[in-house]
């Protein structure tokens, strides 16, 4: 039988919170549910992180409930004489990892634990925290709200959505402070609620069960984008699409957002990237970035070469790899490893020390893949040889005309 195990902390040199009344209300969402007897919920009241290792081992739980305290430096619990003690998050991060078979969630109640919730999605499924300060009010409403929804059998994003939502319907003010997290492994994700999100999904289905001649009518740039859809899809026939379900949402700046979904077609999922602009209740898809479209198709540009600077949509990241006469200069190039929205492979060359370089390289050190808009030019005969002659765009979200980075090599071999 799946536990929740409710750790409480409210130590005396802190305001004190009404955790007993938090327990009994989820106690009282489990009583009212149909589902009551499948589940079990233990407490460890005034807990230490002794209290927390083994309540683990006795209960081997499926969710731990932390309420109490929270502060950018950590979870409050209590040591031996009831003061704060607020331990690193990476050893609990860790103890957790130790029980991960059986803890599927953990749900951290407390002021500002977002980053105690981003540690710990590294070792557990699925993590929810507040990005914010939390009402004590607002916190006891979401959480039953939450086992409202996990007691009736629903999912734990579905239970997150409704425990928000909840939240919205009683006014509360805090109703985009928690946080709803994944691990890596299941396409790592940060949602937090929005009234867009709704909108975005209907929007998105509308948009892929449309024609695809017709699907300017839902982007920004409208009806002169047709030319450009009939030739990017040609003749390819259309695969009606039954769900879209937004996974995260990132605002990229201003009016621009990424957004991460899942697509069910044919009795299959599968995940996704769209980019939207969203002003106030209009949403509108950002065409160009979704289907990371080049000024001159990464297949023709592989095949061909290109002597005029290509606008190309690119995952990019460092690598190690030098070929042909960028072997021989090392000293001079950086290497990068570019990839299209269509999996093509290239390679990238930035000249070391250029402004191109120092803009670039602080937005790459951290070894992950990056999506930016860059300006390629061939100078070596080998197509699948680049140098990036411009940083267009920190993302796929690149208008030309716009004003961009101008950053060129201007320099050959």
């Amino acid at each position: 039988m799946p536990t929740v195990l409710i750790v409480s902390a409210s130590p005396v040199d802190q305001d004190r919170l009404r955790l007993g009344a938090e327990e009994r209300e989820i106690r009282q969402a489990l009583q009212r549910s149909k589902n009551r007897e499948q589940w079990r919920i233990e407490t460890n009241p005034a807990a230490t992180v002794n209290d927390l290792r083994r309540a683990l081992l006795d209960h081997r739980p499926a969710i731990v409930h932390f309420a109490g305290h929270g502060d950018e430096t950590g979870l409050c619990f209590e040591t031996e004489g009831g003061d704060s003690h607020a331990p690193d998050i990476q050893p609990i991060a860790r103890l957790f990892h130790i029980f991960r078979n059986d803890l599927k969630c953990v749900f951290l109640n407390a002021c500002y634990s977002e980053s105690q919730a981003d540690a710990i999605r590294a070792e557990i499924d699925y993590v929810i925290g507040m990005r914010a300060p939390i009402g004590d009010d607002s916190a006891r409403t979401f959480s039953v709200s939450f086992y409202d929804a996990v007691f009736a059998g629903t999912d734990f994003r579905t239970a997150f959505d409704l425990g928000c939502t909840t939240l919205d319907l009683n006014s509360f003010p805090d109703k985009d402070v928690p946080v709803f997290l994944t691990s890596p492994h299941l396409e790592r994700t940060t949602l937090t609620y929005t009234a867009h999100v709704p909108e975005v999904e209907r929007v998105l289905l509308a948009y892929l069960n449309t024609p695809f001649s017709d699907r300017w009518s839902h982007t920004t740039t409208g009806e002169p984008l047709l030319p450009t859809l009939r030739q990017h899809y040609g003749e390819r026939m259309l695969e009606p699409v039954s769900r879209v379900r937004v996974r995260s949402m990132d605002r990229i700046e201003g009016e621009s957002w990424r957004v991460a979904v899942d697509i069910r077609a044919s009795r299959r999922t599968a995940a996704s990237v769209f980019y939207f602009d969203i002003h106030e209740r209009t949403v509108l898809l950002e065409w160009e970035a979704s289907v990371g479209l080049w000024s001159v198709p990464p297949k023709s540009y592989l095949s061909l070469g290109s002597n005029e600077e290509v606008v190309a949509r690119v995952t990019a990241e460092l690598s190690p790899d030098y070929y042909g006469r960028f072997r021989e200069n090392q000293t001079s190039w950086i290497s990068l490893r570019l990839v299209s929205n269509d999996g093509d492979s290239l390679h990238g060359y930035v000249r070391r020390h250029a402004p191109l370089a120092e803009e670039m390289l602080p937005i790459l050190s951290d070894g992950r893949e990056h999506r930016l808009t860059l300006g390629l030019k061939n100078r070596t005969g080998d197509p699948s040889d680049s140098v990036v002659s411009s940083l267009l765009s920190r993302s796929w979200i690149y208008r030309p005309n716009e004003e961009s980075t101008e950053n060129s090599e201007g320099s050959t071999f």
